[in-house]
């Protein structure tokens, strides 16, 4: 094992999320306890907050361990293919969704696919777990392969997609979240 698995990085990020909403929780407490007087209060929650920085400190340390332990395979290319001069690559178009009766048509498929996912809401496609160039279509880490990741709303969403694999993911989505949904193809 080379790298931590998606689970695995996920539950940490999760976990990070965790221990600020905590350390919040705990500046919001001292905060009172110094309006209303009570200071001991205030140094009981500077204490904790001091000892969930620590864990967290000691929680990235223990990821970047593991990480220089055992460093990410990296895959070299064997080889340099020549281009097709024949080969023609041509814009596919755009696509225009509507999602429960909102219009989405952006300038590109990638940001038209992200407001359509930002239409369903991102936390509940994130739920749904679904896979696009087999990794996550949406996650709290970025990934470090080549697939192309758009950032949203604290979110990495791959955007690494074609018309067909677009509309067969929304069209998933829209059947999982029990959603109407229509995707026209508009040529250019």
């Amino acid at each position: 094992m080379k790298r931590l698995p998606e689970t695995v990085t996920s539950k940490v990020t999760d976990l990070f999320a965790a221990l600020h909403y905590a350390a919040d929780d705990l500046k919001i407490v001292g905060q009172e306890a110094m309006l209303s007087g009570d200071f001991s209060q205030v140094t009981d929650s500077m204490e904790a907050c001091k000892k969930l920085q620590v864990l967290e400190a000691d929680i990235k340390a223990a990821v970047t361990h593991f990480h220089a332990q055992y460093p990410a395979l990296t895959v070299e290319k064997k080889g340099f293919h020549k281009k097709d001069k024949r080969r023609t690559r041509t814009q596919g178009g755009r696509l225009r969704v509507t999602v429960a009766g909102k219009v989405i048509q952006q300038h590109t498929l990638a940001e038209t696919f992200v407001e359509t996912l930002k239409v369903f809401g991102l936390e509940r496609v994130a739920k749904l777990d679904k896979k696009v160039t087999s990794i996550p279509l949406i996650a709290r880490t970025p990934t470090n392969d080549y697939q192309t990741q758009a950032r949203c709303d604290g979110w990495y969403i791959t955007t690494h997609v074609n018309k067909v694999t677009a509309t067969t993911v929304l069209q998933e989505i829209a059947k999982a979240l029990d959603t109407p949904l229509k995707i026209e193809c508009i040529e250019r």
